[in-house]
């Protein structure tokens, strides 16, 4: 007989990848658990070889059917020093939603990437278990917990071309401007091809880390920034806005500042 379980919870950490079949999952609760509605799963293997990749062969997007989105439960890749894990959970609204611009809520429930770590040692191995995660699933909405170098923003922009939000720790800018004609025409790329439309800067250090990333998204029509006490809150606010009046084209249609009291 069916189960009346409302709640079920699974951390997994070896590497059996029948967990991952969505399909399986779904027939299971249909079949015995008709009346769950919280359903928390983790899959977390540690990975003792950089060069293996735990996921090959699952397919992340068979979790946008409408068994997943209907019952507000939404996946999420997590990229950690020695661990890639994938977490379904139930739905909880994130920060790009808390606003109402396109109608899309279907992208809000689209995949999610969390970066823990970018540090320079460790950069290579994370941007290469990225490259491996877009074989088996399409990542909508990136979050990176560190404080990132601008090239490696671009590098997982161009990367990651179906990315409509990103959310950022902390920036860290160029200290010089003189570019290479190489380096200029892979910054225009980025800036040319990129669909992201909501951006959050978590920590701004200066001015210029919110001015630079209004030129590198120019579709972007939310920014949100957090900024320390001390700022002159209207000089930045002038700022922006001579920024904004100078672009062409500019898509900006809501600015966020939080100031701690």
């Amino acid at each position: 007989l069916p189960s009346t379980l409302k709640s079920f919870n699974l951390v997994y950490t070896e590497r059996e990848l029948q967990y991952l079949d969505f399909d399986v999952w779904e027939q299971l609760i249909l079949q015995n658990f008709p009346q769950l509605e919280k359903f928390y799963f983790e899959f977390g293997p540690y990975t003792y070889d950089e060069d293996e990749f735990i996921f090959d062969g699952c397919v992340c997007d068979q979790f946008l059917s409408s068994f997943w989105i209907n019952r507000q439960w939404f996946v999420e890749i997590v990229i950690e020093p020695d661990i890639i894990s994938l977490r379904i959970k139930p739905y909880r609204k994130k920060w790009y939603e808390f606003i109402n611009i396109d109608n899309d809520l279907n992208v809000n429930h689209l995949t999610l990437l969390t970066i823990r770590d970018i540090s320079m040692d460790k950069y290579t191995e994370t941007f290469n278990k990225t490259e491996w995660i877009i074989d088996v699933a399409t990542i909508y909405h990136l979050e990176i917990c560190d404080d990132v170098f601008i090239g490696a923003i671009i590098d997982f922009m161009n990367l990651l071309s179906s990315l409509d939000s990103l959310k950022l720790s902390s920036i860290t800018l160029p200290i010089t401007t003189l570019l290479s004609s190489e380096e200029l025409d892979w910054i225009n790329l980025a800036v040319e091809y990129n669909n992201i439309t909501k951006v959050y800067l978590e920590e701004m250090i200066e001015f210029d880390d919110v001015l630079f990333l209004i030129d590198l998204f120019p579709k972007v029509k939310y920014l949100q920034t957090d900024c320390t006490s001390d700022i002159d809150i209207n000089l930045f606010v002038q700022t922006i806005l001579m920024k904004i009046q100078n672009k062409v084209n500019s898509n900006l249609h809501l600015l966020a500042i939080s100031i701690p009291t």
